[in-house]
């Protein structure tokens, strides 16, 4: 049996295609429509970039609220969904960067539930699985929350590691 990533490789062109196209219009022009359109256009990889940072704040013990999925100004910015936690600092990671899980997710998606369907239903699984393929990334937010985490867990390992611990 292939693996995943081989069965993704091996979709029909027009497969690619189309994600590409959508994943493009979500990154690129959807922005341009409008905070409401935006947001409603992205709600299938929002609502899942949401649930992947609660499902790995719940398994960690942060104690996650549920998301939320309204978008609101941040700044000049807008904030399509949040989740808020407690985490510390070794938790912290993980949480931040837990949508990076969703891009398996996606192809997955592409391959067992897209590439079967037939018709509109084919349309509405290449938006569903483009966009939980756009929301694998995580946000500007994500990486200023995990950035100085990352940093100390990298001074630690290379400290570790010139004692000779690691």
């Amino acid at each position: 049996m292939m693996g995943i990533a081989k069965q993704f490789v091996a979709l029909p062109i027009v497969d690619h295609l189309l994600i590409g196209i959508v994943l493009v219009f979500d990154l690129v022009a959807a922005p341009r429509l409008g905070m409401w359109a935006y947001s409603l256009f992205s709600l299938p990889g929002t609502a899942a970039h949401e649930f992947c940072h609660w499902l790995v704040a719940l398994l960690l013990g942060a104690k996650p609220s549920l998301s939320n999925l309204i978008p609101t100004r941040d700044g000049n910015a807008w904030r399509l969904g949040s989740v808020r936690s407690s985490p510390n600092l070794i938790t912290l990671i993980p949480i931040a960067l837990a949508p990076f899980a969703l891009f398996p997710v996606g192809i997955w998606y592409a391959v067992f539930v897209m590439h079967p369907a037939t018709e509109w239903w084919y349309l509405a699984h290449v938006w569903i699985s483009s966009t939980m393929l756009a929301a694998s990334l995580p946000s500007k937010q994500d990486w200023f929350v995990a950035m100085p985490a990352i940093v100390i867990a990298l001074v630690l390992f290379f400290a570790l590691r010139e004692l000779g611990l690691v």
